[in-house]
Protein backbone atom coordinates (compact mmCIF):
# COMPACT_ATOMS: atom_id res chain seq x y z
CA UNK A 1 0.00 0.00 0.00
CA UNK A 2 1.26 3.47 -0.85
CA UNK A 3 0.57 6.09 1.81
CA UNK A 4 1.29 9.62 2.99
CA UNK A 5 0.17 11.58 6.05
CA UNK A 6 -3.37 12.24 4.80
CA UNK A 7 -4.07 9.64 2.11
CA UNK A 8 -3.32 6.13 0.99
CA UNK A 9 -3.69 4.27 -2.28
CA UNK A 10 -5.31 0.84 -2.33
CA UNK A 11 -6.37 -1.58 -5.04
CA UNK A 12 -9.91 -1.48 -6.38
CA UNK A 13 -12.52 -3.73 -4.77
CA UNK A 14 -16.10 -4.60 -5.70
CA UNK A 15 -17.33 -2.26 -2.97
CA UNK A 16 -16.08 0.65 -5.15
CA UNK A 17 -18.79 0.12 -7.79
CA UNK A 18 -21.19 2.72 -6.29
CA UNK A 19 -18.41 5.33 -6.40
CA UNK A 20 -17.71 4.58 -10.07
CA UNK A 21 -21.45 4.85 -10.76
CA UNK A 22 -21.52 8.26 -9.05
CA UNK A 23 -18.62 9.54 -11.16
CA UNK A 24 -19.89 7.85 -14.31
CA UNK A 25 -23.26 9.60 -14.02
CA UNK A 26 -21.65 13.03 -13.59
CA UNK A 27 -20.81 14.48 -17.03
CA UNK A 28 -18.17 16.72 -15.43
CA UNK A 29 -15.80 13.76 -15.04
CA UNK A 30 -16.39 12.66 -18.61
CA UNK A 31 -15.89 16.20 -19.95
CA UNK A 32 -12.81 17.00 -17.83
CA UNK A 33 -11.01 13.65 -17.77
CA UNK A 34 -12.67 11.32 -20.26
CA UNK A 35 -14.05 9.14 -17.47
CA UNK A 36 -16.47 6.61 -18.93
CA UNK A 37 -20.18 7.28 -18.70
CA UNK A 38 -21.83 4.68 -16.45
CA UNK A 39 -25.62 4.49 -16.38
CA UNK A 40 -26.41 1.71 -13.89
CA UNK A 41 -24.95 -0.56 -11.24
CA UNK A 42 -24.36 -3.45 -13.67
CA UNK A 43 -22.10 -1.20 -15.74
CA UNK A 44 -20.39 0.05 -12.56
CA UNK A 45 -19.65 -3.53 -11.43
CA UNK A 46 -18.25 -4.34 -14.87
CA UNK A 47 -16.13 -1.18 -14.71
CA UNK A 48 -14.79 -1.94 -11.23
CA UNK A 49 -13.75 -5.40 -12.44
CA UNK A 50 -11.81 -3.74 -15.28
CA UNK A 51 -9.98 -1.54 -12.76
CA UNK A 52 -9.33 -4.57 -10.54
CA UNK A 53 -7.73 -6.37 -13.49
CA UNK A 54 -5.27 -3.55 -14.18
CA UNK A 55 -2.07 -4.07 -12.20
CA UNK A 56 -1.46 -0.41 -11.25
CA UNK A 57 -4.96 1.08 -10.69
CA UNK A 58 -5.62 2.50 -7.25
CA UNK A 59 -8.38 4.14 -5.24
CA UNK A 60 -7.25 7.29 -3.40
CA UNK A 61 -8.54 7.16 0.20
CA UNK A 62 -8.43 9.56 3.11
CA UNK A 63 -6.65 8.07 6.11
CA UNK A 64 -9.13 9.86 8.35
CA UNK A 65 -12.34 7.86 7.90
CA UNK A 66 -11.11 5.58 5.09
CA UNK A 67 -13.24 7.50 2.56
CA UNK A 68 -12.54 6.87 -1.16
CA UNK A 69 -12.05 10.21 -2.92
CA UNK A 70 -10.45 9.48 -6.27
CA UNK A 71 -8.48 7.19 -8.50
CA UNK A 72 -5.00 7.13 -9.94
CA UNK A 73 -3.41 4.77 -12.42
CA UNK A 74 0.01 3.98 -13.74
CA UNK A 75 -0.23 2.22 -17.08
CA UNK A 76 1.83 0.94 -19.96
CA UNK A 77 2.69 3.10 -22.94
CA UNK A 78 3.86 0.10 -24.94
CA UNK A 79 5.24 -3.39 -24.58
CA UNK A 80 7.99 -3.34 -27.23
CA UNK A 81 11.35 -3.83 -25.49
CA UNK A 82 13.39 -2.35 -28.35
CA UNK A 83 11.43 0.92 -28.33
CA UNK A 84 12.30 1.48 -24.67
CA UNK A 85 8.64 1.91 -23.74
CA UNK A 86 8.84 -0.73 -21.01
CA UNK A 87 10.79 1.82 -18.96
CA UNK A 88 8.09 4.47 -19.37
CA UNK A 89 4.59 4.72 -17.92
CA UNK A 90 1.65 7.10 -18.17
CA UNK A 91 -0.48 8.32 -15.28
CA UNK A 92 -4.16 9.07 -15.19
CA UNK A 93 -6.12 10.46 -12.28
CA UNK A 94 -9.50 11.72 -11.12
CA UNK A 95 -10.52 13.40 -7.86
CA UNK A 96 -14.03 13.72 -6.49
CA UNK A 97 -15.01 17.35 -6.96
CA UNK A 98 -16.04 17.59 -3.29
CA UNK A 99 -12.37 17.04 -2.37
CA UNK A 100 -10.73 19.50 -4.76
CA UNK A 101 -8.51 22.27 -3.46
CA UNK A 102 -7.07 20.37 -0.48
CA UNK A 103 -3.86 19.05 -2.07
CA UNK A 104 -4.97 15.40 -2.06
CA UNK A 105 -4.22 14.86 -5.73
CA UNK A 106 -0.78 16.41 -5.34
CA UNK A 107 -0.08 13.86 -2.59
CA UNK A 108 -1.45 10.99 -4.69
CA UNK A 109 0.61 11.93 -7.75
CA UNK A 110 3.73 12.28 -5.58
CA UNK A 111 3.12 8.78 -4.19
CA UNK A 112 2.67 7.21 -7.61
CA UNK A 113 5.70 9.02 -9.05
CA UNK A 114 7.96 7.90 -6.21
CA UNK A 115 6.66 4.36 -6.69
CA UNK A 116 7.16 4.50 -10.48
CA UNK A 117 10.69 5.88 -10.37
CA UNK A 118 12.09 4.18 -7.28
CA UNK A 119 10.28 0.83 -7.08
CA UNK A 120 9.32 0.20 -10.73
CA UNK A 121 12.57 1.72 -12.05
CA UNK A 122 10.84 3.73 -14.75
CA UNK A 123 12.88 6.30 -16.69
CA UNK A 124 9.99 8.63 -17.51
CA UNK A 125 6.32 9.17 -16.78
CA UNK A 126 3.87 10.78 -19.20
CA UNK A 127 0.48 12.35 -18.52
CA UNK A 128 -2.22 13.49 -20.91
CA UNK A 129 -4.93 16.02 -20.12
CA UNK A 130 -7.78 17.39 -22.16
CA UNK A 131 -6.62 20.70 -23.63
CA UNK A 132 -9.04 22.73 -21.49
CA UNK A 133 -8.29 20.93 -18.19
CA UNK A 134 -6.19 23.73 -16.71
CA UNK A 135 -6.27 22.39 -13.12
CA UNK A 136 -4.61 19.11 -14.09
CA UNK A 137 -2.07 20.93 -16.27
CA UNK A 138 -1.10 23.24 -13.39
CA UNK A 139 -0.77 20.25 -11.05
CA UNK A 140 1.52 18.45 -13.48
CA UNK A 141 3.68 21.54 -14.00
CA UNK A 142 3.96 22.11 -10.22
CA UNK A 143 5.27 18.55 -9.91
CA UNK A 144 7.93 19.06 -12.57
CA UNK A 145 6.21 17.81 -15.73
CA UNK A 146 6.98 19.65 -18.96
CA UNK A 147 4.56 20.17 -21.82
CA UNK A 148 5.70 18.25 -24.94
CA UNK A 149 2.91 18.24 -27.55
CA UNK A 150 -0.84 18.31 -28.27
CA UNK A 151 -2.80 15.74 -30.24
CA UNK A 152 -6.01 16.78 -32.00
CA UNK A 153 -7.89 13.48 -31.93
CA UNK A 154 -10.54 14.79 -34.34
CA UNK A 155 -7.79 14.55 -36.98
CA UNK A 156 -7.24 10.89 -36.05
CA UNK A 157 -10.87 9.74 -36.14
CA UNK A 158 -14.32 11.23 -36.62
CA UNK A 159 -15.29 9.38 -33.42
CA UNK A 160 -13.30 11.89 -31.34
CA UNK A 161 -13.74 15.60 -30.91
CA UNK A 162 -11.11 16.58 -28.36
CA UNK A 163 -7.50 17.69 -28.08
CA UNK A 164 -5.13 16.28 -25.50
CA UNK A 165 -1.97 17.87 -24.14
CA UNK A 166 0.87 15.55 -23.20
CA UNK A 167 3.37 16.20 -20.42
CA UNK A 168 6.58 14.40 -19.53
CA UNK A 169 8.58 13.96 -16.33
CA UNK A 170 11.98 12.25 -16.45
CA UNK A 171 13.36 10.28 -13.55
CA UNK A 172 16.39 12.56 -13.01
CA UNK A 173 14.11 15.61 -12.75
CA UNK A 174 11.79 13.88 -10.28
CA UNK A 175 14.62 12.71 -8.05
CA UNK A 176 15.88 16.30 -7.76
CA UNK A 177 12.38 17.61 -7.01
CA UNK A 178 11.69 14.82 -4.54
CA UNK A 179 14.98 15.42 -2.71
CA UNK A 180 14.27 19.15 -2.47
CA UNK A 181 10.77 18.63 -1.00
CA UNK A 182 12.17 16.43 1.78
CA UNK A 183 14.89 18.79 2.94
Amino acid sequence: MLESKRIYLRRFEEKDAPLLLKWGQNTRYHDMAGFEQIQNMDQAVKSVHQYMARPESYVICLRDGDKAIGLIELYERGMDEQSGLLKTKEIGFLLDQACEGHGYMTEAVRLILTYAFKKKRQTEVWAGTFADNKKSQKLLQRLGFHYVYTVDYSQVSALFSFKEKYYLLKKEEWLKIDANTKS
